[in-house]
């Protein structure tokens, strides 16, 4: 068994906006059946959906409100929001950035499974 081991706090130095997106992205670790990434978002993470895979996000630094379909909810430092596959969904910060953690499950791949919402 290959053991992988990354750090948030470098991690987090690499990310760079994709104005696009809405976001940065960089990969923590990657299995066969999931993947951990850290993301910062400065603006607004564009809505979108994934076919595929569930998402675990989990806030390290900031706060800010998650959409998931219709529902909005305010989230904080220390929380964690399920998004389940096939809902739309969309987060803002409130005041700076805000940054968080997510595993995916299926592993992550953007160009096989994000659907952008106009």
């Amino acid at each position: 068994m290959t053991i992988f081991k990354s750090n948030i706090y470098k991690k987090i130095e690499e990310v760079v906006i994709d104005k696009n997106v809405g976001a940065g992205i960089a990969k923590l670790v990657e299995g066969e059946n999931l993947s951990m990434h850290i993301a910062m978002v400065s603006s607004k993470l564009k809505p979108h959906y994934h076919k595929e895979r569930d998402e675990i996000y989990f806030i390290i630094r900031g706060k800010g409100i998650i959409k998931i379909n219709e529902e909005e909810i305010e989230v904080k430092e220390g929380d964690a929001i399920l998004i389940p596959k096939g809902s739309i969904h969309s987060i803002r910060p409130i005041n700076k950035d805000i940054e968080f953690i997510f595993i995916s499950a299926p592993p992550f791949n953007p160009e096989k499974d994000r659907y952008m919402i106009d």
